[in-house]
């Protein structure tokens, strides 16, 4: 008690001589407290005297200094400033008495970005002290920006990294900071007619949300998913008033309205690399997808797809009742069935590795031919490397058409032999070596290709069990045409389930569903050559899109880039943000490109990702190369109250009670900033997974988190299921009497 009562002493004392006393100097400013000073630096102030107080407003420069270190190259590391920030950029010790040149891409004030346009910096203080000379970049721009450097007149680059700059968001002439952000999503196909979403957008306002998230608004395809877009440059049919479908033009005046009348901000997905099988411009343009004729190395993929597909259609025939798999799939008996089915019936009858294979008494004459008309070269000191002749993919894949080197087979195999007395004799025995690595070679890609085929019908196991069998999982048990046993992985063309239509014109029109794969390299292309995603089946498939093909640049593939670019221009022209749906399976290139188009038609465009790679390193190199303000973070992935405090420190900012930070400070790298969901649209309902009393308490977490917060709309109003993003058809209630109001739910803690 003691203790506590000469701590109270101790701080009434200090409180009591606490005073503040400014003395004005040439240079600063001395906030004195007790005998401490602290000094602020004087760069631009006014003053404004009353009779009771003077008031000092000090609009200060906030200064950063980054240090430049050789050999560092920081694309993994998270610079973040903000627009009217100056960054002063110094040498480290390891580049003292270099002549370096630091290169960036940050545009000069009036000019306009371009991702590949650099400019030098200029050294000021250009003195012989290396620790004075600096060089000043003003960020007058919002968006992400390269820098790179080299010295002593050497073009290599001995460091780089990137600069993001956030956006200034705007709520007419107020600025609304990125951590008041408060968003809440609705499902853009559940909200009606266009002249009905007034009153259904009230809930947002009159809930206390100064952002809506819009998921597509652009027309859907036959699934009727929120993210499978028919024509990404028309409206959702359901939008229609009186018979006439609206256009962008019209959501962008009422989005405009809500910022002007309501002062709240909209943002909207955009979807970048798929669209529903149902997309018209597709018949015109396959080239834009992944499919047999450009892709030919997806063709075993394709034969496993329809293997198990005839599966499917002749278990719900009733025609594998006997050997122990019936129409409903619900234990693990019918799982071993199955999986006998495939490995020891199905899949040998189809023989995919001969896809891969070479026929070996076909080269096996190529080569006889070949060495009666050659010379055997000379013995050699140094022993062959047989290991060099390697099998070649046939490209179109067809069976038995993999080859090898005809010229390096010969130099390694039609050799001169000291324990052969006659021609015959050395030619018989040279063919039998060849002969025998050919069939090596083929011993071991069938044993690889096998592999892949075992692991395929273990992920379509597992699959089936979760969907049918697991207690925790839907609990499907039926195989029906809607529900079939494993999904499909690629679109047929006109119901034809052969194999002859992969060599054909038409196998343009088999194109490659899109999906995501369980921890994937998100900075891979899962459906490159190099890849076995679509043939081990690893990729949890939507059946209703299919993956878009970019290619590296807009040459590759003009038609979609261009039209992709309309699309985003339009969204970015009606809403005050973006929101990359599935960013780690959109290609970096393709998304720089469209999000570069975008900044030039709205430059202080928030760009929100559905960013997920397990990685920080991962999320910092999509964050930087493409100027990403917010990446979506859920509370519902915290398994437990630790974990959730966890995130909420993680993703909290500054502590309440933290010493605000000096305005002129060395440039730190950090997380990148969290729009933190209690429940994402995407999350099942809590009362499925928790109970009805973690509503408030984990919304309420989830607010203390210094960052941008939100919700999805449901959510408040305790609605008692999950709001589909698939099969939802149901409209939102309006605001007012006998439907939402502030007494529904947690709707008033949320406001208040």
């Amino acid at each position: 008690m003691w203790i506590i009562v000469g701590l109270c002493l101790i701080l009434g004392f200090i409180s009591y001589k606490a005073f503040f006393r400014f003395t004005k100097t040439n240079k600063l400013y001395e906030l004195s407290v007790g005998q401490k000073a602290h000094r602020i630096p004087k760069l631009r102030e006014e003053y404004t005297i009353t009779s009771s107080k003077m008031e000092i407003k000090q609009q200060q420069l906030t200064t950063r200094t980054f240090i430049l270190n050789d050999g560092e190259h920081n694309e993994g590391k998270l610079f973040k400033l903000q627009k009217g920030w100056t960054l002063d950029i110094r040498l480290g010790p390891s580049l003292f008495g270099r002549k370096v040149t630091v290169h960036t891409n940050h545009p000069l004030e009036g000019q306009t970005f371009s991702r590949n346009q650099y400019r030098v910096l200029p050294w000021l203080n250009n003195t012989h002290d290396d620790t004075a000379r600096f060089c000043r970049l003003e960020l007058l721009c919002p968006g992400s920006f390269h820098y790179y450097f080299h010295y002593d007149d050497c073009e290599t680059k001995r460091g780089s990294g990137y600069i993001l700059v956030d956006p200034v968001i705007k709520v007419n002439d107020d600025t609304l900071p990125l951590d008041c952000i408060q968003c809440v999503t609705y499902l853009s196909k559940c909200l009606g007619p266009l002249n009905t979403w007034e009153n259904k957008l009230q809930v947002a306002k009159q809930t206390g949300y100064n952002m809506i998230h819009f998921t597509p608004v652009q027309e859907l395809g036959g699934s009727n998913s929120a993210y499978s877009l028919k024509n990404q440059l028309a409206l959702n049919t359901t939008f229609a008033v009186n018979g006439q479908i609206p256009d962008i033009k019209q959501v962008e005046e009422l989005t405009e309205k809500m910022r002007r009348e309501w002062k709240v901000l909209s943002i909207c997905d955009v979807v970048l690399n798929h669209t529903a099988n149902e997309s018209p411009w597709l018949k015109e343009h396959p080239e834009c997808t992944y499919n047999l004729v450009n892709c030919p190395h997806l063709k075993p993929a394709y034969l496993l797809d329809i293997t198990l597909f005839k599966l499917s259609k002749e278990i719900v025939e009733g025609k594998w009742e006997f050997s122990g798999i019936p129409v409903a799939v619900d234990n693990e008996d019918h799982l071993n069935s199955i999986r006998h089915a495939l490995l020891g019936t199905l899949l040998p009858q189809v023989n995919i590795p001969d896809l891969y294979l070479i026929n070996v008494d076909q080269l096996v004459i190529e080569f006889q031919q070949m060495s009666r008309n050659r010379v055997p070269p000379l013995p050699s000191s140094t022993p062959p490397d047989y290991f060099q002749l390697k099998l070649i993919p046939d490209p179109q894949f067809r069976r038995l058409h993999a080859t090898v080197d005809m010229e390096l087979a010969l130099r390694l195999y039609n050799v001169y032999r000291s324990d052969c007395f006659d021609e015959d004799t050395r030619l018989r025995k040279c063919t039998q070596d060849f002969k025998q690595h050919l069939e090596s070679l083929n011993n071991n890609l069938r044993q690889q290709v096998q592999s892949h085929l075992v692991a395929a019908v273990e992920n379509c196991i597992a699959g089936i069990r979760y969907f049918r069998v697991q207690p925790d999982g839907p609990r499907i048990p039926k195989v029906s045409e809607k529900e079939p046993l494993v999904p499909r992985y690629f679109t047929d063309f006109e119901n034809t389930l052969n194999e002859e239509i992969m060599y054909t014109n038409s196998a343009c029109y088999i194109m490659a569903h899109n999906g995501w794969v369980m921890n994937a390299d998100p900075l891979s292309n899962f459906a490159n050559p190099e890849s076995n995603v679509y043939l081990r089946r690893e990729l949890i498939a939507w059946g209703d899109s299919v993956k878009l093909r970019y290619g590296d640049k807009p040459e590759d593939c003009p038609f979609l880039w261009n039209h992709m670019q309309t699309y985003v221009e339009q969204t970015a022209r009606a809403f005050d943000g973006l929101r990359l749906d599935n960013c780690h399976s959109t290609p970096l290139a393709v998304a720089e490109y469209l999000l570069d188009a975008a900044r030039t038609v709205r430059p202080n465009l928030y760009v929100v990702a559905e960013l997920f790679t397990n990685s920080d390193h991962t999320d910092n190199i999509f964050v930087n190369r493409l100027g990403i303000t917010s990446l979506i973070r859920e509370a519902m992935s915290a398994w437990d109250s630790h974990e959730l405090g966890r995130l909420v420190y993680r993703y909290g900012g500054l502590p309440v009670g933290a010493f605000e930070p000096r305005l002129e400070r060395p440039l730190a790298s950090g997380v990148a900033h969290a729009l933190f969901l209690d429940l994402s649209h995407d999350n099942p309902c809590p009362l499925d997974k928790r109970s009805v009393f973690d509503y408030l308490p984990s919304a309420a977490l989830v607010s203390t988190a210094c960052c941008a917060s939100g919700s999805n709309m449901g959510y408040d109003q305790l609605v008692p299921h999950h709001i589909h993003v698939v099969e939802e058809t149901r409209e939102y209630t309006s605001w007012g009497e006998g439907s939402v109001d502030i007494n529904t739910g947690i709707v008033a803690a949320k406001r208040a």
